[in-house]
């Protein structure tokens, strides 16, 4: 049986910065809403620890709207989660404003297992320095966390973003994600730049073509249970709580082009191993 993955997106639809592209800045979650996202969560978390081992799911990365790991419950079911010898590694995605010592006390109290999280880390100039990341960044590598960081890539960010990158250990991968709504083609020098800082710049900007095939060890899961191939492939009719079984079988797509990370990054595609381990969708290089 094929090594799974699976990511999680809950109801949570909030974040605690307020950069001026991001819808979920400007939605405050109400305490119902919050514990609404919270009974989800450990509903979900409840699920995967039957399941886990049958269905030989090894990876677990949480994708939300907005930002998830300010909430004390995602280090509670991360914890309980990477506790699992099925599991091989869990995390989110993150823009690091948590309390490190704080949120590790919560996941270790929980049972968590340190070698196994894995956190993505991304760089919002608008809300925070250089300097406050990076040092973020040097807080999770002397607590011994394996991440990696990156940033949209804004023209007019190109020398922050080059900043940050002079910041941060060579050992750290600093990615960029194609901007939408850019309106037109990067520069020749816009991609010359960004590919300075990010060496696989040119993997965002050439969207490969979709192919299901190469999809089957993984799947997308929502709060409510809806199951898609990946964040933004059709929904396939089926429900994580209602139909257990065949979940991973063959189900639509319906894109012509894996257009983002979390699409193509989480294919079987050789490259994907090759340059980012048994894991791929998490972004960490392998050294």
């Amino acid at each position: 049986m094929d090594r799974r993955t699976i990511l999680y997106r809950g109801s949570l639809k909030s974040c605690n910065y307020h950069c001026g592209y991001c819808p979920f800045s400007k939605h405050r979650c109400s305490e119902r809403e919050l514990e609404k996202d919270r009974t989800h969560w450990f509903r979900f978390c409840e699920s995967l620890n039957e399941r886990a081992e049958t269905l030989n799911i090894r990876a677990l990365m949480v994708v939300p709207y907005g930002e998830a790991l300010i909430h004390p419950w995602y280090w509670e079911g991360f914890g309980a989660l990477t506790k699992l010898d099925a599991i091989d590694a869990a995390g989110a995605q993150t823009n690091l404003s948590f309390s490190i010592v704080r949120s590790l006390e919560i996941f270790e109290h929980a049972g968590g297992v340190r070698e196994k999280l894995r956190l993505w880390a991304t760089f919002h100039p608008e809300m925070t320095s250089c300097g406050e990341f990076a040092e973020k960044c040097a807080a999770l590598r002397r607590e011994g966390i394996l991440f990696c960081a990156g940033a949209v890539g804004v023209p007019e960010n190109l020398e922050v973003l080059q900043r940050l990158r002079e910041m941060l250990p060579r050992e750290v991968y600093l990615w960029i994600n194609a901007m939408d709504g850019l309106g037109r083609s990067y520069t020749e020098d816009e991609f010359q730049r960004f590919s300075s800082i990010d060496p696989y710049f040119y993997r965002e900007i050439r969207p490969v073509p979709a192919d299901e095939s190469l999809c089957r060890s993984r799947l997308f899961v929502e709060a409510d249970g809806t199951v898609r191939r990946c964040n933004i492939s059709a929904a396939s009719g089926k429900n994580w709580y209602e139909h257990p079984q065949g979940l991973f079988e063959e189900m639509p797509c319906r894109r012509k082009r894996c257009s983002c990370y979390l699409a193509y990054g989480g294919r079987e595609d050789a490259v994907n191993h090759a340059l980012f381990g048994p894991d791929p969708v998490f972004r960490i290089r392998m050294k």
